[in-house]
């Protein structure tokens, strides 16, 4: 179970920190270019994202509502991508990788309550 645990921690952070680095860099590029002038549509898909990541942080602490939470957020997110409405836009699949780390949060969750219920009957 631990490794299940470890990995989604690894695979979170290491996902978050990646976005972090990509977002930040666009922003100060986008900033020298034309300002910071984003559309409602990407505020709303920057704000899920942000409580997706935001919730892989928390599932450090409180894996099951973390895990809820991040899996919600990146449902929503893939949802809003796959109905883009920029034009010429495409869905990717690759978009469907932060599911991964909330998915074995969840399942390190909920093996651990099992465990723990059958732990408290013996």
């Amino acid at each position: 179970m631990n490794i299940i645990r470890w990995a989604a921690r690894i695979f979170g952070t290491l996902l978050v920190v990646f976005s972090l680095i990509f977002f930040i860099g666009s922003m100060i590029e986008d900033s020298h270019n034309q300002g910071l002038g984003l559309e409602t549509y990407n505020i709303i898909v920057f704000a899920v994202l942000g409580i997706g990541f935001t919730a892989l942080i928390l599932a450090w602490w409180k894996e099951g509502l973390g895990g809820i939470i991040a899996f919600i957020s990146f449902i929503v997110f893939n949802l809003l991508a796959a109905a883009s409405p920029v034009e010429g836009s495409r869905y990717m699949s690759l978009l469907l990788i932060p599911l991964v780390p909330s998915i074995l949060y969840l399942l390190y969750w909920l093996l651990k309550r099992k465990t723990g219920k059958e732990g408290r009957r013996a």
